[in-house]
């Protein structure tokens, strides 16, 4: 049953996922079109060098063209030897994303999978710490909310909500950097590094890296602490008003009891959905938040990259975000069923 809900669920997300880089890959040409970055940094080139060059990255064929090449489906066509279909092609077609590569860098020519690969271990390390982060304290913040409903408990934490979702990551980083770095630095105390995920030369170990994660998990996970903990609240109020709940309680069963065996167990199950949409965080790790503290993650260099026109490595980690869409909300519809047994996969 769950393999073929897992494979009937990926067939169904292929035309997604080929819908997301379409729209992208054209969006991206509609921005760039044929442009090289680089090209201006050298007056000596002349136009025959420049139209070489367009040439050899492909960037004189047709759009559609382009696209077939990348993904590697202009590959796949000459393989079976239907490469005369292919009208403009140039026959040094590449597999692209059938072998999971996104190509070269249109900056410095390097692989795309290859920088995405290498700065991935640090995007998951900053979301995954914010995302544990959120929920350690979003349950019991909203269990608290809940059970304290209308006491000035529950206003306080409705408060830290609303400023959790209305401040921006880049605002509140900034004074975190403010205050936890230059002003206890000002004062002769500890502080807290600004950017980077070590100190250069002299860093590196457990305590090092530690001190440098700080300050960016705290700020991304402030926005999944409003929001969980909030959506938390909500459902403990739904549950708490069940006929089960209330029959549990008339048979002299404890509100602890009550309240952390039989009801949180049925309403962090929403919560589940909104933790497997986060999985595409594990990409772009709040690219603001990688840009603020200049954390080497995915972020960031989406970021950089975009500025830079490299749309190859655009393209590539919007891709990769695409997919891990995709298995995100598969990976809650499956954690649903773990959670509720009354779901089933279907």
């Amino acid at each position: 049953m769950l393999a073929k809900f897992v494979l009937r669920r990926a067939l169904a997300a292929i035309p997604v996922v080929v819908g997301v880089t379409v729209i992208t890959f054209f969006l991206m040409h509609s921005t760039a079109g044929s442009y090289v970055p680089g090209l201006a940094l050298n007056p000596n080139l002349t136009a025959k060098d420049v139209a070489l060059l367009r040439s050899q990255l492909g960037l004189d064929q047709p759009l559609w063209i382009q696209y077939l090449d990348w993904t590697g489906v202009a590959w796949l066509v000459e393989r079976v030897g239907l490469g005369g279909l292919l009208v403009g092609a140039h026959g040094d077609a590449t597999p692209g994303l059938l072998q999971l590569s996104f190509g070269q860098s249109m900056v410095d020519g390097t692989s795309v999978s290859s920088q995405l690969f290498d700065r991935l271990p640090n995007t998951i390390l900053l979301t995954v710490t914010a995302i544990l982060v959120g929920i350690a304290l979003s349950i019991p913040l909203g269990v608290i909310g809940a059970m304290r409903r209308g006491t000035r408990v529950d206003h306080a934490f409705t408060t830290v909500s609303v400023a959790g979702v209305a401040v921006p990551q880049f605002w509140l980083g900034l004074i975190c950097i403010l205050f936890f770095s230059v002003r206890l630095h000002d004062w002769g105390l500890p502080f807290l590094p600004s950017s980077g995920i070590q100190t250069p030369f002299t860093g590196g170990d457990l305590l090092d890296r530690l001190a440098h994660l700080i300050m960016p998990a705290t700020v991304l996970s402030f926005v999944y602490l409003a929001i969980w903990s909030r959506f938390t609240r909500s459902s403990m109020l739904e549950v708490l008003s069940q006929d089960y709940v209330r029959t549990a309680r008339a048979k002299g069963m404890g509100d602890r009891r009550v309240t952390y065996v039989h009801a949180l167990r049925n309403a962090v199950i929403p919560l589940v959905t909104l933790v497997g949409l986060e999985l595409p965080g594990l990409v772009s790790g709040g690219l603001v938040v990688e840009a603020v503290f200049g954390w080497p993650g995915i972020g960031l260099l989406a970021y950089q990259r975009a500025l830079a026109y490299d749309y190859t490595m655009v393209l590539g980690i919007v891709t990769f975000a695409a997919v891990l869409v995709v298995v995100g909300n598969l990976l809650a519809d499956v954690l649903y069923a773990v959670f509720d047994p009354r779901i089933r996969l279907a």
